[in-house]
């Protein structure tokens, strides 16, 4: 797996007022950002480490330019399908932002020596950045590391012991820097590199994505005799959140209910190479129970992030008539990665991966298009 150095731009903080909207606004407004000088180009090639503190995780890794051919001869493993019309909008955002404000968020398995390396360089030297975000509680700190012979050892470990790399956020930024490469080639102009962070996986964990579902206007008691063909159940006193895989939380009205698939249905899909609650409840509950059969299609089927909580899950249920929820237990990370390898996409809204990284910290400039 290729990292290499790139010449950043880097938020001037001093001239930042209220951080959090400010880098909330740079997906859009980053070419004004620019314009007004609230980021300078750093003056050597470097590679960043990244340190995120959230309330209730830290994380550390690596921010540097990846190369396109490793996403393309498939050592960086994607597990969602990308849809050309959401790419062809990416490139177009380019072009008018002449910049990639936010990596593609990759994960690897973890390595001691990589671990160890970064923690040193975290130790022996002044971090450049350091951004507080209130209202989140979290902090970013980055690193500038340019020293060539440190960077020549990153390389190399990472030539050695990370052969391959998956994408927890950013299919389409992925997909996209491919397609800008190859668009761009022929001119003379193709930029072989996009910005990614790199985080080892002990660093990252994965979040639920939660289920709603509108126009449902089955009485209570029918529905859940529906659901009991595929479940053993178990009425709540109040929302819980799965306990573990093949757990579900289903919510209807003012009413909580424990749900665990029946062993001679997981029974059926013993020779899958992962058996994933995304991909059950899309496969069985969706089109038998709800007569979903495409989810992408669905104007009833909406997503809702599992690190907001089973409280926020239960309010969004109950705003709207005829809505009901199901609280899925989070995919292993080492599910995604088997998928993954066998060239297996993951249903919809399959991960929600944390810590997410921020638009602005770090950017890599393009100096492929005309102003």
């Amino acid at each position: 797996m290729q990292v290499n150095p790139f010449r950043a731009l880097l938020p001037t903080l001093e001239k930042i007022g209220a951080t959090d909207s400010f880098f909330a606004a740079v997906k859009e407004d980053f070419p004004r950002f620019m314009q007004q000088g609230f980021f300078e180009s750093r003056p050597k090639a470097a590679i960043y480490i990244c340190a995120i503190q959230t309330p209730v995780h830290s994380a550390l890794g690596i921010i540097a330019s990846a190369h396109v051919q490793d996403y393309l001869e498939g050592a960086i493993k994607r597990h969602e399908n990308t849809i050309p019309a959401k790419e062809a909008v990416q490139i177009q955002l380019w072009k008018e932002q002449q910049a990639m404000v936010k990596p593609v968020l990759l994960t690897y398995p973890s390595v001691e020596a990589i671990e160890d390396w970064m923690q040193k360089m975290v130790t022996q030297k002044q971090a450049l950045l350091s951004i507080p975000f209130p209202a989140e509680g979290q902090t970013y700190q980055v690193w500038e590391i340019s020293d060539p012979t440190e960077l020549q050892y990153l390389q190399e470990l990472f030539a050695a012991f990370v052969p391959r790399a998956y994408i927890a956020d950013g299919h389409h930024r992925c997909s996209s820097s491919a397609l800008l490469y190859e668009q761009t080639l022929l001119e003379g102009k193709a930029d072989p590199y996009f910005l990614a962070a790199f985080f080892p996986s002990t660093q990252l964990y994965i979040q639920a994505f939660h289920r709603l579902l509108d126009e449902v206007d089955l009485p209570v008691e029918d529905l859940l005799q529906q659901l009991e063909t595929f479940f053993l159940i178990e009425a709540l006193e109040q929302p819980e959140a799965p306990r573990h895989k093949f757990e579900l939380c289903f919510l209807i009205e003012n009413q909580a209910f424990r749900l665990n698939w029946r062993p001679e249905l997981l029974e059926r899909y013993h020779w899958k190479k992962a058996i994933l609650d995304t991909q059950l409840f899309n496969e069985v509950i969706l089109p038998n129970v709800f007569g979903i059969t495409d989810v992408r299609q669905s104007t009833r089927l909406t997503y809702l992030e599992g690190v907001k909580g089973m409280a926020h899950l239960q309010s969004q249920q109950q705003n709207k008539a005829q809505r009901v929820a199901f609280a899925l237990y989070p995919v292993d990370l080492q599910e995604m990665m088997i998928l993954a390898d066998h060239n297996q996409s993951l249903p919809p809204k399959s991960t929600w991966f944390e810590p997410r990284m921020k638009n602005g910290v770090v950017v890599k400039a393009f100096n492929l298009f005309s102003t």
